[in-house]
Parts: structure tokens; sequence; C-alpha cells
């Protein structure tokens, strides 16, 4: 037979252990939370940035190039268009009017084109030159953007 001692003794051990259960909780389940990653969320888009250097058509004003960055434009094709010395536009490769990639078919035209029904954009700026052969077309996105000469990167700030 267990001896009054001997109960006080497994009630006092009992007791502590659970005080000290409900103590650590919340310090283990702050451990754990800051454990966990959410995939679900949105990457961090600020200051994406290209080396001008990188891409040989924009050595000139007016030249032009199409790229895919991660993350920008839902990872489709974006253009990144030389305005003139120290000034680059970036604007989507993807067409208003029907989603079509648009292409720099022409490197001597001032458009680009849509091949799906011959929408044109300016590509200085993605605005609307020629409207589709049928229904209507808007200006492609633009994404902000700023060209550090010193360094030749361009940072996009979608």
């Amino acid at each position: 037979m267990k001896t009054t001692t001997e109960t006080r003794r497994r009630f006092l051990f009992q007791a502590t252990s659970s005080v000290g259960l409900m103590l650590t909780a919340p310090m283990i389940a702050s451990i754990v939370s800051g454990c966990e990653t959410d995939e679900t969320a949105a990457p961090d888009l600020s200051g994406l940035t290209v080396v001008v250097a990188d891409y040989p058509e924009l050595s000139v004003v007016g030249g032009i190039t199409t790229v895919i960055l991660e993350g920008l434009n839902n990872s489709d094709p974006v253009f990144i268009s030389r305005i003139d010395v120290n000034t680059y536009a970036v604007f989507s490769a993807i067409c208003t009017h029907q989603g079509c990639q648009v292409f720099d078919i022409d490197q001597q035209a001032d458009s680009v084109e849509c091949p799906c029904h011959n929408a044109r954009y300016a590509k200085s700026d993605g605005s609307v030159v020629q409207q589709p052969d049928s229904g209507e077309a808007t200006d492609l996105p633009r994404f902000p953007s700023t060209f550090n000469s010193s360094t030749g990167i361009l940072t996009i700030n979608p």
C-alpha cells in the first residue's frame, strides 16, 4: 500500500508537469509555426534586375528584345525596348485581344505584331498602332522601370 507521502509526491509531480507543459506550449507552437513555409505566398517581386549588356539587341536606341522574367507578367514574355540612351520601356508581349504572344518580326519596323489577328503595337511603349482584323485590342500592360547608367542595370518594379 502506498503511503501518503508517495501519493503526495506523485500528485505534485503530475501537477508541476502539467503546469510546465501549459507554460511551454505557446513557445513550442511559436517555434513550429516559424518553421512552416507558405508556398502559396507571392514572391517578392520588387526590384527585378536585368543587366542590359547581356542583350545585344539593346545596344542601340530603338532596339528591342523579348525575355521571360520569373514572376513578372505571370512568367509570360515581356519586351524590353530601348527608347533613348538611358531610357527603357518594359511591357507585356501578350496581345490584349486574345492572349497570343506578340513578336518582333521586323527589327527595322516601329511596331511589333500579333500573328493571330495582325494587331500591331508600338515598340516604344506597347500602345496599339493597328487594331486586330476583328475585335479590339488595348495597349500592352507596361511595367515601371529605372535604369542605372553607372551599373548598366535595369530595375523593373512590377
